[in-house]
């Protein structure tokens, strides 16, 4: 009889371990994706012309001594310039964090690059790459991680737009030629844009929601889960540039605890990170009440809102009155619906309920174009980090209902299901 339990109690605990597991979603990462610097920064492939088989080796803008180093070369070529790409995955005793490159014939219209991919300084046992001219299509690289191969990040080079640049062109000669005095920089026109891809995506699918997420490499090693340093990204389906400067859109990577991150009020569960960025799981957390959130009943703290118009404002002058507070930004998911929805809840009941819509952005004055253009009936203010830390807002679009003296409510429902409870609950 004993034995009976002993068995059921085994399979039942089988029987629930499957059935956590099948919470668990596998997402491929099998995309170098775009983040929000990749557009944005100018990063040149500096070049230097090599003299008699010898590059010297980075200063760091004369931080550290210049040393002369010998290299193989291979002989069929007239011309040569050296250069290098900042890769954490690579070291050698003479610039770690740097993988040196060969470009023969610099001045010819199709170069042909050599990566130095074993730092050895031997540019005969790498592989050759065409170098792209001006209207033709960039050249795709992959730099490995010295220790571990599979680890990887992918560079695009194209050739420098200059057409109506000229003070670009003149500041980043003058620029090279005061910074490498002790080398001769080959000029701007013959050199390349760098742009690196770190992040790698995929999609994450359920019955509850769709949404891409991506392991983004921050200290650029080929590895991408070094706890502490590289960050998972959420982002919505239709957005094309992942953002890993935004707090509401990462969670960095953390070890010895539980990883966890909120998408449009659900939890998930990040488990089997692979360290080279091929996949990731994630697990729905069926019962959990959200991250950080402030329990019901519970006052929140006495913030002061920035609103568009120059005001302050603080929460605690309207202790007298109920409070939806919509948190979001000018591109999330449903935000010209959510915002319509706003202006008709700030019509039913001004005395009672006050709507105040809290939005992201970089720029400041994105808000107030959007205060001038839309004139919003609701009150718009700025969210910043220490107001999302505060609240316990951990993604966006969300929402916060607070009763009188800044009392929790709840958390959660968006402003059309809000607008039915609020008018079922005050005929």
């Amino acid at each position: 009889m004993k034995r009976l339990v002993f068995y059921s109690y085994l399979l039942l605990l089988i029987a629930n371990v499957k059935a956590q597991e099948s919470l668990a979603n596998k997402v491929e990462l099998n995309q170098f994706s775009k983040d929000e610097r990749f557009d944005k920064f100018q990063i040149t492939l500096a070049l230097f012309e090599l003299k008699k088989d010898s590059m010297l080796s980075m200063n760091f803008e004369d931080l550290k001594p210049a040393v002369p180093i010998y290299v193989k070369k291979p002989n069929a070529y007239r011309t040569y310039a050296y250069g290098y790409l900042f890769f954490n995955g690579s070291s050698n005793s003479y610039f770690k964090g740097y993988v040196s490159v060969l470009v023969c014939n610099p001045y010819h219209k199709n170069p042909h690059l050599i990566v130095d991919q074993n730092q050895n300084f031997d540019f005969t046992d790498d592989s050759t790459y065409q170098l792209p001219y001006f209207d033709e299509p960039p050249l795709f690289i992959y730099l490995k991680n010295e220790q571990h191969p599979e680890g990887q990040i992918k560079i695009k080079l194209s050739r420098q737009v200059l057409t109506g640049r000229h003070d670009f062109k003149q500041f980043m000669n003058e620029y090279f030629a005061q910074t490498y005095k002790d080398r001769n920089f080959i000029g701007i026109e013959f050199t390349y844009r760098e742009q690196r891809y770190i992040t790698k995506s995929g999609i994450y699918q359920s019955a509850e929601d769709t949404f891409q997420v991506a392991l983004y490499d921050a200290n650029s090693d080929g590895i991408y889960n070094t706890p502490n340093i590289d960050k998972l990204l959420i982002n919505d389906l239709e957005d094309s540039v992942f953002d890993a400067t935004n707090p509401l859109k990462f969670e960095l990577i953390t070890a010895g605890k539980q990883f966890v991150f909120e998408k449009n009020g659900m939890v998930y569960q990040v488990n089997n990170i692979d360290s080279f960025g091929k996949s990731l799981q994630i697990q729905t957390l069926k019962n959990s009440d959200g991250i950080g959130k402030i329990a019901v009943g519970k006052k929140v703290p006495n913030l002061v809102l920035h609103l568009s118009n120059g005001e302050r404002l603080k929460l605690r002058k309207l202790r007298k009155k109920e409070v939806y507070l919509y948190f979001s930004q000018l591109d999330a998911k449903n935000f010209k619906t959510d915002t319509l929805i706003l202006r008709q809840l700030a019509s039913i009941d001004s005395n009672h309920l006050k709507v105040i819509c809290v939005l992201y952005s970089k720029n400041s004055y994105e808000l107030k174009i959007y205060q001038d253009y839309l004139k919003p009936c609701y009150l718009l203010a700025y969210g910043t980090k220490n107001m999302s830390d505060k609240l316990g807002i951990k993604s966006i679009p969300q929402s916060l209902y607070l009763g009188r003296r800044r009392k929790v409510k709840f958390y959660g429902k968006k402003p059309q299901d809000f607008m039915r409870y609020y008018l079922q609950n005050n005929p």
